[in-house]
């Protein structure tokens, strides 16, 4: 059912447009959905919910990306298609949108008003050639790799239950990553709707261009104080959810 997969903690009866915003690598939709109080009147907040968290941590991880992308863009087309959408992704969220973004543009014709994107580089940039390999890590390779990144608290990782409880949903995203494979033909833009890049001043560099090379759109590029997590701040919170409103009315 679709209900289970959006969360939606503010419904805007008369909004007419719905930011619909994917998940980073282990995330959930609580953290989005709570923008739908900050932004105006006019913009609906449909966070996605994976299986294996929050409302539905007892479904099991998705591990296969195909059948997540077809399954999303199914649940997207049937809930929006007769509505103004915009999409936001952060980390693997931005690849992840930008997978379903194509296929409701190749299958339906159909495609985002704007894409927010965030902290990540494309799939076919040869930056992500520099990306390790999640799959094959052990799970001490994987905790010392999530120390390393930030954003996961040092008393979730230093607590073995704890862990044990969030690896699943963690090592089934980042596997996620290793999947994204897709290659545009050269010169060729995929989709047309206008792409905004956010980055964290101190998170490692992003391809910009190969994003840009995606859409015949517009793009643009805003680097906020932070690392890879930055858009956890409260200043940077702010900035986003401002920038994100004047983009979209």
């Amino acid at each position: 059912m679709a209900d289970k997969l959006f969360n939606c903690r503010f419904a805007r009866e008369f909004a007419n447009i719905n930011l619909i915003c994917f998940p980073w690598a282990g995330g959930g939709s609580n953290f989005y959905a709570l923008w739908g109080k900050d932004l105006p009147d006019f913009i609906e907040v449909n966070a996605i919910t994976l299986p294996g968290r929050e409302s539905r941590f007892k479904e099991p991880c998705l591990k296969e990306l195909n059948p997540l992308v077809d399954d999303l863009v199914e649940k997207i087309y049937n809930k929006f298609s007769k509505k103004k959408f915009a999409f936001f992704g952060h980390s693997l969220g931005s690849l992840l949108s930008f997978e379903v973004a194509r296929k409701l543009k190749n299958e339906y014709n159909i495609e985002p008003l704007k894409m927010f994107i965030s902290g990540a580089s494309p799939s076919h940039s040869s930056y992500r050639k520099q990306d390790p390999k999640f799959g094959k890590m052990t799970d001490a390779e994987f905790k010392i790799f999530l120390q390393r990144l930030g954003g996961t608290p040092k008393e979730i990782l230093d607590n073995d239950e704890i862990m044990e409880l969030y690896l699943p949903a963690l090592k089934a995203d980042y596997g996620l990553l290793d999947q994204f494979d897709f290659q545009p033909e050269p010169g060729k833009a995929v989709v047309s709707c206008p792409i905004q890049m956010y980055d964290g001043d101190h998170d490692k560099k992003h391809d910009d261009d190969a994003w840009k090379e995606l859409t015949s759109g517009s793009f643009s590029l805003q680097f906020l104080p932070g690392g890879h997590f930055f858009l956890k701040e409260k200043n940077n919170i702010d900035f986003l959810l401002d920038s994100i409103s004047k983009n979209l009315a």
